[in-house]
């Protein structure tokens, strides 16, 4: 799981109402775009709601600290092998959460040389974006229209959460409370899956915290933030059912048994 799962965006360019005018956009309903996703990025906020349904796990970013310790960032495992999501099944997305890097799409936000602030890019090799989609993004005088306005809130609310994401993944690692971890799942035809190159909450150190820094945690709600990932693993045995579903229902039977070293 340590190799980067592949983007939804295929082709960002920046939006321009010179170039985008008559162009418009459609609801996001065909979630093939994500079947290649194995994991994708949570923001913290998300955690209690996403625990319920992925595994949600810290990886390395590949930047380090001033004290050069390796970066980390959440994310929600939606498959156990590179390049395939077992929760999108043709169109369907077949989870009761929705991650926000998803729902974003086709939107995302960057800086570009040259550029004051944030720009809004949008992936124009998406179908929903068109001269035929169902909301304009531009208005009279090339004003956002509404559907650009929900746009742009949402991922400004987005950038806000991710950057409160980070500055908990840094308190994580300042209190250096993260463990390297390795999951392996064995079918009953003998393959063998492992998912690793991520890391979780060492429960061991968590204990061993001062009271004073534990009670900061808690009050500051990052304590509960671990819980709701720790709690989250457990649903890495949901994913080795689901492979296993997805093989029989390909007509090859088979069952799973997990291994971790969880303690």
């Amino acid at each position: 799981m340590n190799r980067l799962a592949p983007s939804l965006y295929r082709r960002s360019i920046a939006l321009d109402p010179a170039v985008h005018r008559g162009r418009k956009v459609s609801p996001l309903t065909d979630f093939s775009i994500a079947k290649d996703l194995h994991a994708v990025f949570v923001t913290a906020t998300e955690f209690p709601q996403a625990a319920l349904e992925f595994p949600i796990v810290f990886v390395e970013t590949g930047h380090h600290d001033t004290a050069g310790r390796p970066m980390m960032s959440p994310v929600a495992l939606l498959g156990l092998t590179h390049g395939e999501n077992l929760h999108v099944e043709g169109t369907r997305w077949e989870a009761r959460y929705i991650p926000a890097y998803i729902r974003r799409y086709p939107f995302s936000t960057a800086s570009l040389p040259g550029a004051s602030g944030i720009n809004v890019l949008v992936d124009e090799a998406w179908s929903g974006f068109s001269d035929h989609g169902t909301e304009p993004l531009f208005g009279a005088g090339d004003a956002p229209a509404p559907a650009l306005k929900r746009a742009m809130d949402f991922l400004e609310r987005f950038e806000l959460e991710a950057e409160r994401t980070r500055a908990f993944c840094e308190r994580l690692v300042m209190l250096g409370v993260l463990k390297e971890m390795k999951a392996d799942a064995t079918l009953q035809n003998g393959q063998k899956l492992s998912v690793d190159g991520f890391h979780a909450v060492d429960e061991d150190k968590l204990h061993t915290l001062p009271e004073a820094t534990v009670l900061e945690l808690w009050r500051t709600g990052l304590l509960m933030l671990m819980q709701a990932h720790l709690l989250s693993l457990a649903n890495i045995r949901h994913l080795v059912n689901k492979k296993a579903a997805r093989i029989q229902a390909a007509g090859r039977p088979d069952t799973a048994v997990l291994r971790s070293n969880r303690k």
